[in-house]
């Protein structure tokens, strides 16, 4: 899965360990040709995401006064 097209990404490549089944999910959500660092770089992203996504509503939750859509006449 890796592409060293840029030789300077290839030199500061580095090797980490996971298990089997972590190897395999990493594979079931990449696409054809993505690197393995393309994947986890996109569960980073998306990881950052749901963190500020949960304190955004944990302010909301938080402030008085706020009310459902749903309670509003």
């Amino acid at each position: 899965m890796r592409d060293y097209r840029d030789a300077h990404e290839w030199l500061m490549a580095t090797t980490i360990q996971v298990e089997a089944t972590t190897r395999d999910q990493l594979k079931s959500i990449g696409r054809k040709g993505e690197t393995y660092d393309s994947v986890i770089r996109k569960l980073l992203t998306a990881s950052r995401y749901v963190d500020f996504m949960e304190e955004q509503y944990s302010i909301l939750n938080a402030e008085r006064g706020w009310r459902k859509l749903e309670h509003l006449p």
